[in-house]
């Protein structure tokens, strides 16, 4: 959606130059805004639904024909995102503005990892063992690394390279440009968790029970926590705490220097949900049925939303609100200052995909 635009207090929005209605603006080459829906987007069941982030309306649906437990993640134009276990298991881009079709990759096998983008590629990983790169203007492959297991886990990227999990244990960072292995750091079990990562160090959980901080140019253990048992929930750092949960139901923030532990919450149930973070609070859901907010500074709970269903989706957070959805088939906004609801939009399927803002 298109913000006023006014020069010298004349109201510019939607103004042409040369016939072309302007959509953009940029400051030395970086977009100031875009012509994208102010959003929020999720799946529920096959329906990639973007809602308007204000009253939760449907902007538009798009059925893929399967079903999507991936990762969601959005750039200015388009909406990317994976679908399982029915044929067609395909990665999708979409315009963000109406959901249509941009275009869709087929690796013969699905995609539920989580799914990373820069300025010029999609990275995602497949049942296939595969990591793939795909062209963001049309969906060609870039290129593929083959790991030893499926590719379920998280997947982020930074200037140089991309960072997935495997089921093969491995926690393997690769070359951006062409897919080259820079190095791998083998852990007890398979990774089925977030990955993260900041200036200096990659942040995983596997189902070994551990956390790792890993070193970004070589993969050496900076350090490891454990936490008692699997780790299948997203992963959140900040500059003084990694933030992750744990199948034995509680919520931990390590120290990011030395891997100790700050604090721990106990949820109630399997923590399997997406972490989102701001200034003060951490966002977690999970089988408890619940979302929550927890202080930042000591783990203590600011306030709780009861669903009536398990939250196993993303959760993205903004200034105003938590977005989360649930499997009793709603998509949720809960004020972020006190937990009460915003609105709430039924599609009457469960949602475990990933949860994104458009801004």
């Amino acid at each position: 959606m298109i913000p006023p635009i006014s020069i010298d207090g004349t109201d510019i929005t939607g103004a042409t130059i040369d016939g072309v209605e302007v959509d953009e603006i940029t400051v030395d080459g970086t977009p100031v805004f875009s012509a994208g829906p102010d959003a929020v987007f999720a799946a529920s069941a096959g329906d990639v639904i973007a809602f308007d982030i204000t009253d939760g309306s449907q902007i538009w649906l798009f059925d893929t024909q399967s079903f999507v437990e991936s990762g969601i993640n959005v750039d200015k134009n388009a909406v990317y995102v994976g679908s399982a276990f029915i044929s067609p298991e395909e990665l999708f881009a979409l315009d963000i503005t109406d959901g249509s079709e941009l275009w869709s990759f087929s690796s013969g096998d699905f995609f539920i990892s989580d799914i990373a983008v820069d300025s010029t590629a999609v990275y995602a990983g497949s049942g296939d063992n595969n990591v793939y790169a795909l062209d963001k203007s049309n969906g060609s492959q870039n290129w593929s690394f083959s790991t030893g297991g499926q590719v379920t886990a998280g997947m982020a990227v930074d200037s140089t390279a991309v960072y997935a999990g495997s089921g093969d244990n491995n926690v393997y960072a690769l070359d951006k440009s062409n897919g080259s292995q820079n190095w791998s750091f083998s852990t007890g079990s398979s990774i089925s968790g977030g990955i993260a990562v900041d200036d200096s160090a990659v942040y995983a959980g596997s189902n070994d029970n551990n956390v790792y901080a890993l070193d970004k140019s070589n993969g050496s253990q900076i350090w490891s926590f454990s936490t008692g048992d699997q780790i299948r929930s997203g992963i959140a750092v900040d500059d003084t705490a990694v933030y992750a949960g744990s199948n034995n139901e509680n919520l931990y923030a390590i120290d990011i220097n030395n891997g100790t532990q700050l604090w721990s919450f106990d949820t109630g149930g399997d923590v399997r949900s997406g972490i989102a973070i701001d200034d003060t609070a951490v966002y977690v859901g999970g089988r408890s049925q619940n979302l929550r907010s927890i202080d930042k500074s000591n783990g203590s709970q600011n306030w709780s939303f009861s669903t009536g269903g398990q939250i196993v989706s993303g959760i993205a957070v903004d200034d105003n609100a938590v977005y989360a959805g649930s499997d009793d088939g709603n998509m949720r906004a809960i004020d972020v200052n006190n937990g009460s609801l915003i609105w709430a939009t039924s599609t009457g399927n469960d949602f475990a995909s990933g949860v994104t803002l458009s801004s």
